[in-house]
């Protein structure tokens, strides 16, 4: 057997690409004498699902650091703190009000536990075709959904979003504090938040129940490490223990419980070095107000909530280029790799291990390709709105996924229900969730991102999965 996977990643460090993508640890941690720590749960090295001795007192540590009630090591990434979390105070069948921006691994919960979503549409940006924050607006529309479904049983949201919009965490548990529901936030891009005032305020310290962050996202931490922190009386520790205990492994890596501490120890060691990062943070920043064509995102108070400084978006819908080409010349002229792209933006992610040398590298980029390009407004500009879209939900999740289905041309799609999640990844926000109905708009945007060489996992060649009936069962109708 060839080592294809290992020669591929061993090659990595002589391609010198510069990473502005996550982990945030950014390669640079030591791998010397890593293999010696590779153990199982030996004699007195403790047991990440029943933690008596080092990994108890290395939490104990982590809950005086957050500010919680409890906080939970998670090797299986954030993934499967938000499957515990859900199915912690879910039962089968229940309703549960989730915003649709949520990552995937909300879907699959519901679909596992035969849930029966409530939506919540986030602001929503035409401009740039992103998710914003979770306003005024939304807060009262959360209001009118309690009353309307007095079933539910929790509320998901996501903050900070992938391009760093925060949402009024404190003020949405507010409006459930009567209701006795509690609230989960999907803060995988926000475990930083704690070790700066320059950045926003985290959900742990917001009134949130349970939050959720990939602390390998932002922190100097390798890939799967995560936290899961439970923040009130009002779900039972135990019965998060539980779920943990059923969805992730059996066989927890010391390895990433090594790094996960050490990432969150280093951060909390060296503020010197966080203030130096957001200094560099912001003039980069500043200086990015004098580009001619690509502008950075930054939103205003009265446009958002809140917002993270550390994620980078250049926005493209002004020039003749689209994120996806900005995405590329950065790898290919100047070996600058990004975490994603859309038609109207690229980011760019940023950790406290980026270096004054990498941001004069993105810096000089950016600079140079702006320069090149014109103004114009493209034509295509107001085609890619997927998220614009809200969906005829028509049959369960779990009915369409277990039932017969069958495989056709996306074009043949429309009035179909569909069977499978449609999404783009990153970021994994469904566009389509399977049961809902398929339209005519919605095909044509997909076909756009799909024919823009977009990264759409479940639509190969094409062909998309529908459900064999259009019709409703007949106890739904």
């Amino acid at each position: 057997m060839e080592m294809i996977i290992c020669k591929k990643l061993l090659n990595l460090k002589n391609e010198k690409r510069i990473p502005f993508h996550m982990p945030g640890h950014k390669r640079s941690l030591s791998a010397q004498d890593i293999i010696q720590m590779d153990i199982t749960e030996i004699r007195d090295y403790d047991n990440l699902h029943h933690p008596e001795g080092m990994i108890l007192e290395s939490m104990e540590q982590l809950r005086e650091i957050y500010g919680t009630q409890k906080s939970w090591y998670l090797v299986n990434g954030s993934t499967v703190g938000i499957l515990a979390s859900v199915s912690a105070v879910c039962q089968p069948g229940d309703e549960i009000l989730m915003a649709r921006n949520c990552h995937k691994s909300v879907y699959n919960t519901v679909r596992l536990l035969h849930l029966n979503p409530v939506y919540l549409y986030p602001e929503y940006s035409e401009e740039y075709d992103m998710f914003l924050d979770i306003g005024e607006k939304q807060k009262e529309e959360i209001r009118i959904l309690l009353e309307e479904h007095p079933g539910i049983k929790a509320v998901v949201i996501t903050s900070p979003t992938y391009e760093g919009v925060v949402s009024d965490v404190a003020g949405i548990k507010e409006i459930l504090e009567p209701y006795g529901i509690p609230l989960i936030v999907d803060e995988a891009h926000g475990a930083h938040f704690i070790f700066s005032q320059d950045f926003p305020e985290s959900a742990v310290s917001c009134g949130a129940d349970l939050v959720i962050q990939s602390i390998h996202k932002t922190l100097p931490c390798v890939t799967q490490t995560a936290l899961l922190h439970l923040c009130s009386d009002l779900v039972p520790g135990d019965r998060i223990e539980e779920m943990l205990s059923i969805y992730e492994t059996s066989s927890p890596s010391y390895l990433l419980l090594a790094s996960a501490e050490y990432g969150i120890c280093y951060t909390q060691e060296h503020a010197d070095k966080m203030q130096e990062y957001v200094d560099k943070l912001r003039r980069f920043r500043s200086k990015c107000a004098k580009l001619k064509h690509i502008s950075l995102f930054t939103p205003q108070k009265n446009q958002v909530y809140d917002y993270d400084i550390g994620k980078l978006v250049f926005l493209t819908k002004a020039s003749n280029m689209t994120g996806a080409e900005l995405f590329r010349q950065l790898l290919e002229r100047f070996h600058i790799e990004c975490e994603m792209e859309t038609a109207f933006y690229c980011l760019a992610m940023t950790s406290i291990n980026d270096t004054s040398e990498t941001f004069d590298r993105l810096e000089e980029a950016i600079f140079t390709i702006d320069e090149e390009l014109d103004s114009v407004q493209r034509e295509d500009a107001v085609k890619g709105l997927l998220f614009s879209r809200r969906p005829e939900q028509c049959r369960p999740v779990w009915e369409v996924r277990s039932g017969e289905k069958k495989s056709i041309p996306l074009e043949e799609s429309i009035d179909e229900i569909a069977a499978d999640y449609i999404y783009l990844y990153p970021p994994g926000i469904p566009v389509l969730v399977p049961g809902e109905k398929i339209t005519k708009e919605i095909v044509a945007n997909i076909k756009y991102y799909l024919y823009n060489g977009y990264n759409v996992p479940a639509l190969t060649g094409g062909i998309i999965e529908v459900a064999c009936s259009k019709s409703l069962p007949e106890e739904s109708k």
